[in-house]
């Protein structure tokens, strides 16, 4: 019974990784023969300051994307959680922007960041005297992407800790009101603890989704202004098909698999300790 579903596996991902591993060996440009070159690919990565610099520029943007997004989605979820009016339909707005594909959220808001006919720009004219270009400026570049990131993934983390909220048993917060707790007594003491294995799944869900973002970067900046975006994603997109550096990219994407395993890692931990304590 299993068997298609492995066939599939094997297919769509063990051969690649095979492949990847296989030419991560290997000096592979297009037009030119490929030869066996050992681990050097790997030790010039180490020495490649590009590759950390765009390794830090994606670190930033997954921590503080994710952060917000997880702040703003349990403030939601809480909100949407009590005796709110209309929330069928306040949960179907906040699912919007994550029915969008990434493309398009890219483009839409590079319209909406562009200098010419951008409403950040107009109101940033009107507000402060003086407009400001977000996607060609390099100070401000990253934070607009994050602010587009926000926007597309912060619905998940909703829609994530809201089921979890209406999956938490009510017997510790009647006894909690019965005592004379307060709201941020009961939140801080019983709320969070109980939340918090399934926090741990939305962020490690999410980690590995920012950790990755490609498409929305791209559309917007492409890596840009200078290298002010240019994720690790980006940075080995380039290397593989503008450079064509073809076992040099996948020599770094091995690399970035290993980081994101030991990520995922980490967070499968803390929710293994959680699940004990419990």
């Amino acid at each position: 019974m299993l068997a298609p579903s492995l066939v599939l596996l094997l297919g769509v991902s063990v051969i690649p990784l095979l492949y990847s591993a296989r030419i991560s060996l290997l000096s592979f440009r297009f037009g030119n023969p490929y030869k066996f070159v050992g681990l050097n690919n790997y030790i010039h990565l180490f020495r490649d300051l590009g590759f950390w610099h765009s390794l830090g520029i994606t670190a930033v943007f997954t921590v503080v994307a994710v952060a917000i997004e997880f702040v703003l989605g349990l403030c939601l979820a809480l909100l949407v959680a009590g005796n709110l009016r209309f929330k069928g339909l306040i949960r179907t707005a906040f699912m919007l922007p994550m029915v969008v594909t990434p493309v398009i959220a890219g483009i839409t808001f590079r319209f909406i960041f562009t200098s010419d006919l951008g409403i950040v720009s107009y109101l940033t004219r009107i507000i402060f005297g003086k407009q400001f270009n977000f996607l060609s400026t390099p100070e401000l570049a990253l934070p607009a992407v994050i602010i587009v990131n926000v926007w597309e993934w912060t619905s998940f983390m909703f829609l994530v800790l809201l089921a979890g909220l209406h999956s938490l048993p009510t017997e510790p917060f009647e006894a909690a009101r019965v005592d004379g707790a307060s709201p941020w007594q009961i939140f801080r003491d019983i709320t969070l603890p109980l939340l918090k294995p399934v926090i741990l799944i939305a962020l490690l869900i999410r980690t590995m989704d920012a950790f990755t973002t490609f498409d929305s970067i791209f559309i917007l900046t492409a890596g840009g202004p200078g290298t002010s975006t240019e994720t690790v994603s980006l940075y080995v997109y380039n290397t593989a098909f503008q450079f064509l550096q073809l076992g040099y990219a996948a020599a770094m994407v091995l690399v970035i698999l290993v980081l994101l395993v030991l990520v995922s890692r980490l967070f499968i931990r803390l929710l293994g300790d959680e699940a004990s304590a419990a």
